[in-house]
C-alpha cells in the first residue's frame, strides 16, 4: 500500500471520529481500544423471554440514523414483535427539537427499537419517561453511580447529559402505532468531537464500558423490552415512583422554554399521571407536556 493510500485511510478515520496514534517504526494504532458490536455477542446477554420478542436484530457499521433504518423496514408483525438496529457510526443522528446527536465511530452506543402499541396506551402518556427508567436501571446495574433523570427523557451523570432518547410515532387514528425509540449513550466521547456538542455532556470512560458494549447493549435491550411490555399493561403508574426518585429537577427552580421562545419560570414539582412536568408559580401548579417544552435548571 502506498503512503498516499495510507494517508487516505487515516483521513477517513478522522472523519469518523476515531483517534489514531502513530507508533514510531511500526505504524498506526487506535488511541483507545473498543469492542465492536456483534449480534451474536449481544444476544447472549438477553434473557430468553425478552429475546424471543426480538424478531429482527441488526448491527450496521455506517448509517444515517438507526431510527431511519427502522423506518424504512416494515413494522413488527404484531404487538409482540420487536425490531432493533444498532450502528457503529451515524451521519445524521438526531436529538430532541432537531438537534444533531454527535455519533463518532465505535465510541458510544447508538440503538433504535421499533414496536407496535395501541393508540389508547400511547394517549395515556409517559412512554418516554418509562424508557428513560429502563436506561437508568441498566446503567445502575452496570455499577454506575451519580445518575439522574431529567424530564422528559434525558439521563444525566454528575450533573451533565449522558444519554438521550427520541421517540418517533407513526400510524392511523383508532388503530395501532409503530413507536421507534432512538437512544444514544456516551461511553467514551473523544474530546475533539465532543467540542461540537452545544451543552455540558458526560461519558463513562472511567468505567471502560467501551470495551463491554455488547453486554451493555444486550442488558439494555432486555430492560427495554420488559419496560415496554409492562407499560403496555399498566402505563406510567408502574414507573412514576422510580422516575421521581431520581428526578434531578425536583423542588428546584427551573426555566422552561417553549417552541415559541416563551419562557416559564417556577419550581419543578415532579410529574402528573400522564407524564407532564408540573411547575409551581405563585402557589399555582401548571402541567407542561413533553412535546411543548424543554427544561433548563435556572441559573
Amino acid at each position: 500500500m502506498s503512503r498516499a493510500a495510507v494517508w487516505k485511510q487515516l483521513r477517513r478515520f478522522d472523519e469518523l471520529g476515531l483517534e489514531v496514534h502513530a507508533v514510531r517504526g511500526r505504524g498506526y494504532r487506535l488511541a483507545v481500544p473498543f469492542e465492536p458490536l456483534d449480534v451474536t455477542a449481544i444476544q447472549q446477554y438477553i434473557a430468553t423471554s425478552p429475546g424471543q420478542r426480538i424478531e429482527y436484530l441488526e448491527v450496521l457499521h455506517e448509517v444515517d440514523s438507526t431510527s431511519d433504518v427502522l423506518k424504512r423496514l416494515p413494522p413488527p408483525v404484531d404487538r409482540q414483535g420487536i425490531k432493533v438496529c444498532l450502528a457503529e457510526w451515524q451521519s445524521a443522528g438526531r436529538g430532541r427539537r432537531g438537534r444533531r446527536w454527535v455519533s463518532p465511530y465505535g465510541a458510544n452506543l447508538y440503538l433504535s427499537l421499533a414496536c407496535v402499541m395501541e393508540e389508547g396506551v400511547l394517549q395515556s402518556g409517559g412512554l418516554s419517561l418509562a424508557i428513560a427508567v429502563a436506561v437508568h436501571r441498566t446503567l445502575r446495574e452496570a455499577g454506575i453511580d451519580g445518575l439522574g433523570l431529567k424530564w422528559p427523557n434525558d439521563i444525566y451523570f454528575n450533573g451533565r447529559k449522558l444519554a438521550g432518547i427520541l421517540l418517533d410515532l407513526s400510524g392511523e387514528s383508532g388503530g395501532n402505532y409503530q413507536v421507534i425509540t432512538g437512544l444514544g449513550i456516551n461511553l467514551r466521547m473523544p474530546d475533539s468531537v465532543g467540542a461540537d456538542i452545544d451543552q455540558p455532556w458526560a461519558d463513562l470512560r472511567h468505567k471502560q464500558l467501551q470495551q463491554q458494549r455488547n453486554k451493555l447493549a444486550g442488558k439494555l435491550l432486555e430492560s427495554l423490552v420488559q419496560v415496554i411490555d409492562l407499560f403496555s399493561r399498566e402505563g406510567l403508574e408502574a414507573f412514576a415512583e422510580e422516575w421521581q426518585r431520581y428526578d434531578i429537577t425536583a423542588d428546584l427552580p427551573v426555566d422552561l422554554h417553549t417552541g415559541q421562545q416563551a419562557r416559564v419560570s417556577g419550581i419543578a414539582r415532579g410529574i402528573d399521571p400522564h407524564g407532564a412536568l408540573l411547575i409551581e408559580q405563585s402557589g399555582r401548579i401548571r402541567a407542561f407536556h413533553a412535546g411543548e417544552v424543554s427544561v433548563r435548571l435556572a441559573g
